[in-house]
């Protein structure tokens, strides 16, 4: 009598597990048989192509759950993320955590997040659009766009196109702003 349960539970599982299986790909014939296929012959299912409004709906849901994760990463830090009413998202590390005075390497805390931005976009269709700024009392171009070019740098290091970042002079204010968005139809 206690071996019922057993082999009701036993059954239920390879019940379930049956309804897992994979559907096969040969094709079906009138009958309902499948059609027997030429040996090598594969076939395969189409795609349909998205359109650009799909594209963009998807690269805004992805950028809004990349938020979330950096956000709940970075909590209790000065950097801030958020998303942008046309659906991009901005991130702002505060300058003193970003480069020394007067230079244009990469400090730690700034490559942490610049890590974690390059990792969540390497398999999306997104670009990144850097502005760093350049030191209040100096005020050089040249330094203005060392810093861009070394946050570029740093993210192309991790596996990002380089056509994908893009250098877009000083954020105006006292952080480095990285700005994910959709890309641009060619």
């Amino acid at each position: 009598m206690r071996l019922f349960p057993l082999f009701a539970a036993s059954a239920a599982i390879v019940l379930i597990a049956g309804c897992k299986t994979a559907p096969s790909s040969a094709p079906v014939a009138a009958g309902g048989s499948a059609a027997p296929s030429a040996p090598g012959s594969q076939v395969s299912p189409r795609q349909p192509t998205p359109s650009p409004a799909t594209k963009a709906a998807s690269t805004k849901a992805h950028l809004a759950i990349e938020k979330l994760r950096l956000a709940e990463l970075f909590r209790g830090t000065p950097v801030l993320f958020a998303l942008q009413p046309d659906g991009s998202m901005r991130v702002d590390v505060p300058l003193n955590f970003s480069f020394d005075a007067g230079k244009a390497v990469v400090k730690p805390p700034l490559a942490a997040v610049l890590d974690r931005v390059a990792a969540g976009q390497l398999q999306e269709v997104t670009q990144i659009v850097v502005r760093a700024p350049t030191d209040a009392a100096a005020k050089s171009a040249t330094l203005l766009g060392e810093r861009g070019a070394s946050v570029r740098d740093y993210l192309v290091a991790r596996g990002l196109a380089e056509t994908r970042v893009i250098v877009s002079g000083s954020s105006g204010a006292a952080v480095v702003r990285l700005v994910v968005t959709d890309m641009p139809a060619p």
